[in-house]
C-alpha cells in the first residue's frame, strides 16, 4: 500500500467523499482563509497588544474564527450531502454495491467531520503561540476547543440527516437561518464578558459537577447525532432494512440509565427531570412517531421465530409508526418512575404542567400527520415542521396576548400544547385551570393516537398473514 492511499479498512463511502471533499473549492477556500486570517491577525495582535491582554486577545481570535469555520460553514456543507444523491437517483446504485443506507449516511457525515478535524489540527500552532503570552488555562481552552469540535460534529449530523428530506424548508432554509444565529449566540457567550471565563473554568474539570456536566453534554451530542443521522438513514433506506429496532433499543438503554440516575435526588436536581427526559425523548419521538416504513414479512419473521416473546418485542420494536407509538408510550410510563421517587418535589402544579405540556408538544404533530394522511418520507418533514410551527405560533399568540388588555382570549388556543408552557410561566393564569387543561389535552392526544396505532398494527399483521397464506 502506498503512503498516499487510504486504508482498505475505511468505509468506501468515507474514502470517496473525503477525496472529493478535500478537492472542493469550498473546503480549500475555508481552510486557506482560516490559516491566512489567523496568521495575519494573531501576529498583529501579538505585536500591538500589551502583555496583559495579548493572551486573551489571541484566544478570542482563535475561537471566533475556528467557531465560524466549524459551527457554520462546515455543517452547511452537509445540506446537499444526501439530496444530491436523491436527485441524481444514485442511491439505488450505491445499495447494489452492498453499502447499507447507514454506511452511506455515516460515510458522508464522517467525511465532513474529518475535514473539520483537519482544521482543528492546523490551529494547534496558534495555540502554542498563545501559550507563550501567559495567563492561559491550558486544560480549559483545550477542552473548550474539543467541545466546539464535538458541537460541530453534532450540527453536521443535523444537516446531513435532514438533507434527505424532500422539504426545502427543512433541508435548507431552516439550517441556514438557525446555524448562524445559534453559532453567534454561542460565540458571544464564549468570547466576551464573564460567560467566557465561566466556560473556561467549567472546562478545567476541577469539580465533579463540571466533569459530569461536560460528560453529559458529550453524551447528548452523541445521542442526538445518532438519531438525526438515523432519520437520514430511514429516508433513503429500503423497507427491507430494519433500523427501527436498534434505534429503540439504544433509546431504551439511555432511558433506563437516566431513570437510575434521576431516581437519586442527590445526583440530579428534581426540577431538571422534565428537561432531561425531553432531551432523550425529542429525537426518539420525532423519528418513531413519523416512521413511514411498513412491517414487511421478512422483518416480522425475525421476531416471530422467538415465539410469544418475539411477538411482544415486535409490538414495540418492529418498524412502523404504529409500534413507534406503543414504544413511546412505554418509555413515557417508565420515565414516570423518577417522578415518584421525587414526589415531594412535584407538589407544585407548575412542574406537572411543564411535564405534560412537553409530552403533548411531541404528540401533537404525530396526530396531525395521521389526520392529514401524510405518507412516505414527507411524514418526517411534516412532523418537524408541525412541531416548529406550533411553538412559533404559540409564541406569537402569547406576544399578542401581552400587548392586549384582555389576555383571556388565549384560552381559545389552549389546544396548542406550547401555549400551556408559556401560560405556566405567568402568574396571572390560574394554575389549577392550566393543570386541568394540560391533563385533558394530553389524554385527548394519547387516546386517539393509541387507537389509530392499534388499527394500523392489526392491518399490517393481516396483510402479512395474507401474503404468507
Amino acid at each position: 500500500m502506498h503512503l498516499t492511499d487510504f486504508s482498505d479498512r475505511l468505509s468506501p463511502m468515507l474514502v470517496k467523499e473525503l477525496r472529493q471533499g478535500l478537492r472542493t473549492r469550498s473546503f480549500i477556500g475555508v481552510f486557506l482563509a482560516l490559516q491566512i486570517i489567523l496568521a495575519v491577525i494573531l501576529l498583529s495582535a501579538g505585536a500591538t497588544a500589551t502583555s496583559d491582554d495579548a493572551g486573551s486577545t489571541i484566544s478570542n481570535i482563535i475561537f471566533i474564527f475556528f467557531s465560524i469555520a466549524v459551527l457554520i460553514i462546515q455543517p452547511m456543507r452537509g445540506i446537499t450531502a444526501l439530496s444530491s444523491e436523491v436527485k441524481g437517483n444514485t442511491i439505488d446504485m450505491m445499495v447494489l454495491t452492498r453499502l447499507s443506507a447507514w454506511r452511506i449516511v455515516t460515510g458522508k457525515w464522517s467525511a465532513i467531520v474529518s475535514q473539520s478535524a483537519l482544521m482543528l489540527i492546523t490551529i494547534i500552532p496558534y495555540l502554542i503561540l498563545r501559550y507563550f503570552f501567559g495567563g492561559m488555562n491550558l486544560l480549559g481552552e483545550i477542552v473548550l476547543l474539543a467541545l466546539v469540535f464535538c458541537t460541530s460534529a453534532a450540527l453536521t449530523a443535523v444537516t446531513v440527516g435532514l438533507s434527505a428530506s424532500g422539504s426545502v424548508i427543512l433541508r435548507s432554509i431552516l439550517p441556514m437561518l438557525s446555524l448562524p444565529l445559534g453559532a453567534y449566540v454561542l460565540m458571544m457567550m464564549m468570547m466576551f464578558g464573564s460567560g467566557r471565563n465561566q466556560l473556561i473554568e467549567l472546562c478545567s474539570l476541577e469539580t465533579i459537577s463540571a466533569q459530569v456536566g461536560i460528560g453529559l453534554y458529550l453524551a447528548a451530542c452523541a445521542y442526538g447525532g445518532f438519531f438525526i443521522l438515523s432519520i437520514g438513514t430511514s429516508l433513503i433506506a429500503p423497507y427491507a432494512e430494519n433500523h427501527s429496532t436498534l434505534r429503540r433499543l439504544v433509546a431504551l438503554a439511555v432511558t433506563l440509565a437516566a431513570i437510575v440516575v434521576c431516581s437519586m435526588p442527590t445526583l440530579v436536581d428534581p426540577e431538571a427531570l422534565p428537561f432531561v427526559f425531553v432531551l432523550i425523548f425529542a429525537p426518539l419521538f420525532t423519528i418513531s412517531l413519523s416512521e413511514f416504513s411498513t412491517l414487511v414479512p421478512p422483518v416480522y419473521r425475525r421476531f416471530t421465530k422467538y415465539g410469544h416473546l418475539g411477538r411482544i418485542a415486535a409490538f414495540f420494536l418492529s418498524p412502523g409508526w404504529a409500534s413507534g407509538v406503543f414504544f413511546c408510550m412505554l418509555l413515557t410510563v417508565l420515565a414516570a418512575i423518577p417522578f415518584f421517587f421525587n414526589a415531594s418535589s412535584y407538589k407544585q402544579d407548575e412542574m406537572i404542567i411543564v411535564t405534560l405540556a412537553f409530552l403533548s408538544s411531541l404528540l401533537f404533530p404525530a396526530l396531525l400527520i395521521i389526520l392529514f394522511k401524510s405518507k412516505g418520507p414527507i411524514r418526517v418533514s411534516n412532523f418537524i415542521l408541525f412541531f416548529v410551527a406550533s411553538f412559533v405560533t404559540s409564541a406569537v399568540l402569547m406576544g399578542v396576548a401581552e400587548s392586549l388588555s384582555n389576555r383571556d382570549f388565549i384560552w381559545l388556543f389552549v389546544w396548542l400544547p406550547p401555549i400551556l408552557l408559556f401560560m405556566s410561566e405567568q402568574s396571572r393564569f390560574d394554575n389549577d385551570s392550566v393543570l386541568i387543561s394540560s391533563v385533558i389535552l394530553t389524554l385527548a392526544l394519547v387516546i386517539p393516537l393509541m387507537l389509530f396505532a392499534l388499527t394500523n398494527y392489526k392491518k399490517s399483521l393481516e396483510e402479512i398473514r395474507k401474503s404468507e397464506s
